[in-house]
């Protein structure tokens, strides 16, 4: 009888030592992880399909032609060449962005052009845009819709907001996400107060893609 009870007791340790050997399963995946692991994917060139423009956003150049350099804000700065363009003009340029593979190849970049940017790997949900802190805030193929609030208290008076994106056009033709694709009378009335400096639509090439689609092109200036 005691030798068979000490027998049970080596059986309930050995299979108590087993199950703690076990690895512990990991955690499904947040959604922001797997949207991390997406972009990732994307903006470094590892997903099949997508291509893009590794010069400046034409509109942006345009937007800051003989202004004076100030504070600048880039959302979705992907590697960065939009971010590290403004800091060769001048610019105290800020980039952020959610794929952190990406922002590492936009200092990578930056470094490679003896430039400095200052670079954020955030959901730009989450971040702090500050309250009158921003000269220019770019939103290049990157939609604003949920943060639009953030982004008018965060602009200076005189500030400008640059946006070039899908027009609600291309999706008669593309499957594109419904934050990043805008009509003039949307942007129009999301800015409402503010002096349009430029409100079109136009064929084009798309930066994201390298497609042509109907492109919408915004420039506004807080008041």
């Amino acid at each position: 009888m005691k030798q068979l009870l000490i027998s049970l007791a080596l059986l309930v340790l050995s299979t108590t030592v087993a199950r703690a050997q076990q690895p512990t399963p990991a955690a499904p995946a947040t959604e922001q992880q797997q949207q991390r692991e997406k972009w990732n994917k994307v903006l470094t060139g590892k997903q099949a399909g997508y291509a893009f423009n590794e010069k400046p956003n034409a509109l942006l150049a345009a937007a800051i032609k003989g202004r004076p350099p100030g504070k600048a804000l880039d959302l979705g700065m992907g590697q960065g060449r939009n971010t590290i363009f403004l800091a060769q003009q001048g610019w105290d340029a800020t980039g952020i962005d959610l794929a952190d593979e990406a922002v590492a190849l936009a200092e990578q970049h930056a470094r490679q052009a003896h430039v400095r940017i200052h670079s954020l790997v955030q959901s730009v949900g989450d971040y702090d845009f500050g309250t009158n802190r921003w000269d220019l805030i770019a939103c290049i193929y990157f939609g604003p819709r949920d943060y639009l609030q953030k982004i008018k208290d965060s602009l200076k008076p005189g500030g400008l907001f640059v946006l070039e994106g899908a027009e609600q056009g291309a999706t008669k033709t593309q499957q594109i996400g419904s934050s990043v694709v805008f009509t003039a009378d949307e942007l129009r009335q999301m800015f409402a107060g503010y002096k349009i400096l430029r409100c079109d639509v136009q064929e084009g090439i798309s930066d994201f893609k390298l497609t042509k689609t109907p492109l919408i092109y915004f420039v506004a200036q807080k008041p």
